[in-house]
Order: C-alpha cells, then sequence, then structure tokens
C-alpha cells in the first residue's frame, strides 16, 4: 500500500476478507435535512461485502465539507432522487 493509505487496514474489519482494491467512491451523507452525496472518495473497498475504508486525511476533508454545511453554490451537479414510505407499502399488504 502507499504511504497516503498506511493506516488502512489490511483485511475487512467487517467480514475479514484480505480482498480490498483501491477504488475512487461516492458516498451519501445526511446534513441536517438534506441528502449530501461527496464523489471522487480515495478508499479501499472489499470486494467481499463492499465496505469502504477512508484514510485519515479523506475523513479530514470530509469532514471539513460537513463543516462548512455543504453550501449549495459549492455543489458540482444535483441529483433528483425518488422517495419511497415503507408505510405506504404496508398499507397496500394489508388489504384484500
Amino acid at each position: 500500500m502507499t504511504d497516503d493509505m498506511q493506516q488502512l487496514p489490511e483485511t475487512c474489519e467487517q467480514c475479514g476478507s484480505a480482498n480490498l482494491r483501491k477504488d475512487i467512491v461516492r458516498s451519501a451523507f445526511w446534513h441536517n435535512d438534506r441528502l449530501v452525496v461527496v464523489e471522487d472518495i480515495p478508499a479501499l473497498v472489499c470486494e467481499n461485502c463492499h465496505e469502504q475504508f477512508y484514510d485519515d486525511a479523506t475523513v479530514v476533508l470530509i469532514d471539513l465539507m460537513r463543516g462548512d454545511g455543504f453550501p449549495p453554490e459549492a455543489a458540482q451537479s444535483e441529483l433528483s432522487v425518488p422517495v419511497f414510505s415503507l408505510q405506504q407499502r404496508a398499507k397496500g399488504m394489508s388489504q384484500p
């Protein structure tokens, strides 16, 4: 592993697999009542369970973005996501 990823695990802390690969990922975070997506995150990804691990420098950068409040004017782009209701689904199943 390179110096910037030395503090990352050599095996997956979730499933124990040693099959980790370097990748660039995106991840979603809740900020207050907004869901935001951060792209271009360097990570180690478990090939078995897909758990993602970030090095300390990456975590600091994400925390700085969070501290800035993810201002809308700084966003690269926007995504539209559908929202589903589990309660609505449950109501549909209880009808004859």
